[in-house]
């Protein structure tokens, strides 16, 4: 698999949060970020998913009776 690598701009306050935490873990801040976002991004690509769904399943008429029309 090829890596990738990206800059982010995180807040100050982001930032020093990250590095307490990586202080605590002794670990680098790279790791911690990359640890964060692939344990966090399952959850959010699957709520995405399931909301897009139900968005996609709202039709116009569905729209009507429900508001009384």
């Amino acid at each position: 698999m090829k890596d990738h690598k990206i800059t982010l701009e995180i807040s100050e306050t982001l930032f020093e949060q990250l590095s307490l935490l990586a202080e605590i873990k002794e670990e680098s801040i790279e790791y911690l970020a990359i640890e964060i976002i692939a344990a966090k991004l399952p959850c959010l690509i699957q709520r995405e998913s399931q909301l897009k769904q139900l968005l996609e399943a709202i039709k116009p008429d569905s729209i009507h009776s429900e508001i009384g029309l």
